[in-house]
């Protein structure tokens, strides 16, 4: 995994449209599509590299169903669409792992919407949904 200390900051410093990251500390900070993206490509994680999580520090989720309006989506669309593993594979390996399921579950996150992952240096891990 690649790190991204800069997306991090700039995620808390903020952006233009909102996308709650539910439950965590990031719920109450907005979300742009040029952070998304700068995530994904910075940070995507392999179906495999999903499965071996054994922990993190926090689950933040973000919803990009926020961004369809704006005109920056189809960006987005394209950095999905570069992520390392499709969203079955990304879904597949989610549900072959406990805590992170367990956890989508928790936030009643149905495993359909997720379209990508990612993980931070920190061990924070983000799941992308639609």
């Amino acid at each position: 995994m690649k790190s991204n200390a800069m997306w991090l900051a700039a995620l808390i410093a903020s952006g233009s449209l909102p996308a709650i990251a539910h439950g965590s500390e990031l719920a109450d900070h907005e979300v742009n599509v040029q952070e998304i993206i700068a995530a994904l490509e910075a940070n995507d994680m392999s179906a495999n590299e999903i499965r071996t999580i054994e922990s993190y520090v926090r689950l933040d989720i973000v919803d990009l169903s926020a961004f369809k309006s704006s005109d920056e989506y189809q960006a987005l669309e394209h950095a999905l669409g570069r992520t390392d593993d499709g969203w079955a594979m990304v879904q597949t390996a989610i549900v072959s792992n406990d805590s992170i399921m367990q956890e989508l579950k928790r936030r009643a996150v149905e495993i359909e919407r997720v379209v990508a992952a990612t993980m931070d240096d920190q061990g924070v891990v983000t799941i992308y949904i639609r």
